[in-house]
């Protein structure tokens, strides 16, 4: 049998417990690095899902759906806004994208030339 010449923390008093709490500190360390860097890349992926959301939205409502009038016929442009007259059964004004009553309308504040 081999003798083995490492000094084992038997031999010296006190430095079993600075031996184990320096593997504790780097235990801790550790997971708390660890901890750190998920909760950073759980930000970092939030962040790019947000963005491609926006990105979605803006080219969905932004682009796409204004390009959508200019595929469309003159006349069923025309169909879809007597159709939309129709709906509310009075005059309507197409104001932002809306269609508004007449008599709202009127009832705004106007500019005066």
């Amino acid at each position: 049998m081999e003798k083995n010449n490492a000094i084992s923390p038997d031999h010296l008093p006190g430095l079993g417990n600075k031996i184990d709490a320096i593997h504790n500190y780097l235990k801790n360390t550790f997971s708390e690095t660890r901890n750190d860097i998920n909760e950073g890349f759980i930000l970092f992926r939030g962040g790019i899902t947000d963005k491609l959301n926006k990105t979605g939205s803006y080219i969905k409502n932004d682009l796409v759906l204004p390009v959508n009038n200019f595929i469309k016929d003159i006349t069923q442009i025309d169909k879809e806004f007597e159709e939309e007259c129709m709906k509310n059964g009075e005059y309507c004004i197409c104001l932002d994208g809306k269609m508004v009553p007449a008599d709202e309308v009127l009832t705004m504040s106007m500019e005066e030339n």
